[in-house]
């Protein structure tokens, strides 16, 4: 995948949201049925980088690029997830480098319905349904977002309190 169709793909769950935030009707939360992620597999929300390594480790992912010195502040794992190979990035926030979110990228399309099994099994019904995108949402902000174009298969994990901290330390924002 070259870099500017990956980092396409990588902000559609962000353009996706703010699309979303700005729709007239309320969204159903999530949070009435089950509790936000805390994290991605042993990786917590808030956990630094050196922190976040060693729960990749613990996962049976492997490490191959850190790039939390500069933006986008990822870190980046591969590994099987759900039965499928998969790259992992785990995004720093760019002052205090600590996680806030998590995507989990398939080549494999035959990924979503697996992932989506998954999913539904951890946080029951999304609060959003479109074709190919799939979007749970809580209370505090704290997103999931399933999704598909005709080459891969994303799920993007994030956590409402560290994305407004991600949000406040942007350079962008201090403009």
């Amino acid at each position: 995948m070259d870099s500017l169709k990956r980092g396409l793909f990588l902000t559609v769950p962000f353009l996706l949201v703010v699309w979303l935030g700005g729709c007239g009707q309320p969204l159903q939360k999530t949070a009435d049925l089950v509790a936000p992620p805390r994290g991605f597999l042993h990786a917590s929300w808030g956990m630094s980088v050196e922190e976040v390594k060693e729960a990749i480790r613990k996962d049976g992912h492997r490490w191959f690029q850190d790039t939390t010195d500069r933006p986008p502040y990822a870190l980046y794992a591969s590994g099987d997830q759900w039965d499928f190979s998969a790259i992992l990035s785990y995004f720093f926030t760019p002052l205090t480098r600590k996680l806030y979110r998590v995507d989990v990228t398939f080549g494999d399309l035959r990924a979503y319905e697996k992932a989506r099994a998954e999913l539904l099994q951890a946080y029951k019904g999304p609060a959003y349904v479109q074709k190919g995108v799939e979007h749970w949402s809580w209370g505090d902000r704290s997103l999931v977002i399933l999704q598909q174009d005709s080459a891969s298969v994303q799920v993007s994990f994030s956590s409402g309190p560290w994305l407004l901290l991600n949000q406040q330390e942007s350079p962008i924002a201090s403009r």
